[in-house]
């Protein structure tokens, strides 16, 4: 069976093996750092619960997910399962999909453009200067931008943010 390092502290996971290296970072999996591949939260999670991977700390392993969160608890406190909900939505319709911050993920399309994508919760307010930094933050990169909203039910609900011109 495939296993992952988790490290608590980090609340991250690596993978060793060059040849699944390769593979996962071909298919837009992690960080690659040298000869390793740095997995966050949601990566471990999609790989134990798709593709039957161990984690591993110390002399333990995790083949459930639950037990790895009751045990890590504070890793995966914040927004793991809206994060966790969005990057399995994505990834369950073929898009090739990076975590690159803090609830942002870098999503490939099948027609090759790209979008940033960031994770809300409902109920959980952001202000206009918030969303038009993010509006920037994809435009200064040449990306669309697309809002995930999670609903407290686990509904999920993309809306595409898009420039208009307010002078016509």
């Amino acid at each position: 069976m495939t296993e992952i390092v988790f490290e608590p502290d980090k609340c991250v996971g690596y993978i060793n093996d060059p040849n699944l290296v390769e593979s996962l970072d071909k298919r837009w999996f992690g960080k690659k750092e040298g000869n390793i591949l740095v997995l966050t939260l949601e990566e471990i999670a999609y790989l134990m619960l798709k593709q039957g991977y161990e984690v591993v700390v110390g002399e333990k392993k995790y083949t459930c997910l639950e037990e790895l969160m009751e045990k890590f608890y504070d890793c995966f406190k914040t927004m793991f399962w809206p994060r966790l909900l969005v990057y399995n939505d994505l990834r369950s319709r073929g898009r090739r999909v990076k975590t690159i911050g803090e609830n942002k993920f870098l999503v490939k399309h099948k027609d090759g453009t790209l979008k940033l994508v960031v994770v809300l919760e409902e109920k959980r307010l952001i202000s206009g200067g918030e969303l038009l930094d993010l509006a920037r933050q994809a435009r200064s990169n040449d990306l669309g931008l697309i809002l995930a909203i999670v609903s407290l039910q686990g509904d999920l609900t993309y809306y595409e943010v898009v420039g208009t011109d307010l002078r016509k």
